[in-house]
């Protein structure tokens, strides 16, 4: 039996940052149910692939998952969900805070309804920060955050780094984010809200570099 056996995740995100996380979920154990709006996850069509939506990066982020079409803009979606998270251990979603609240579905108001609910939202920008609840990819982050610099260190001038690393760190960073909640709610028997940002994760991560190169 894998450890995460019996840990229901509802993951509701896309691209890589939120899928990557859930996959190690995923692989650890985990049921996870991935939710798609009607037109799919945009990675589905993203690089090479042997099948039509089948993209070979897709597959890599969503294996071990179970599927399901959903369309929270309607009431007949927002049901459906609602009937997914009373079983629910786990939400994850990487879209951005507002359009969720303008849905009825921030955090305030699911932990209310589902109190075991933890509540992780993977977000470009740290909601309490001067960017927050703005749009964020990986290239937008590793310039922001300096991975651009430090690259330029090496070569000479400042170019992204050959991985998509600003995703696969914060989708590191939130699993160990949400299963510290997981273990928090073993204690308290409450869920809670859990905000992974990548701006910041990533500002964190390169900063470690600081005190080794301290013309940084």
């Amino acid at each position: 039996m894998l450890p995460l056996h019996g840990l229901k995740v509802i993951d509701l995100s896309s691209v890589v940052f939120g899928p990557y996380c859930a996959q190690w979920l995923a692989d650890l154990g985990a049921d996870v149910i991935k939710l798609e709006a009607p037109e799919g996850d945009s990675t589905r069509q993203t690089g090479p692939g042997r099948e039509p939506g089948m993209a070979a990066l897709f597959i890599g982020c969503n294996r071990g998952k179970r599927g399901l079409v959903l369309d929270l803009k309607t009431p007949e979606g927002q049901a459906a969900l609602g009937r997914l998270l009373e079983t629910a251990d786990v939400l994850l979603h990487s879209i951005r805070p507002q359009k969720l609240a303008a849905l009825g579905l921030d955090p305030d108001t699911l932990i209310a309804r589902y109190p075991r609910l933890v509540y992780a939202g993977l977000h470009g920008f740290g909601e309490a920060g001067p960017y927050g609840g703005l749009p964020a990819y990986d290239d937008v982050i590793q310039g922001m955050s300096g991975v651009a610099d430090l690259m330029a260190q090496s070569t000479g001038e400042p170019r992204y780094m050959p991985t998509i690393i600003a995703d696969k760190v914060s989708g590191l960073t939130a699993g160990i984010a949400i299963l510290s909640a997981i273990i928090r709610r073993q204690t308290t028997g409450k869920g809670g809200f859990v905000e992974i940002p990548m701006f910041e994760t990533m500002v964190a991560f390169n900063f470690r570099r600081a005190f080794l190169w301290p013309s940084l």
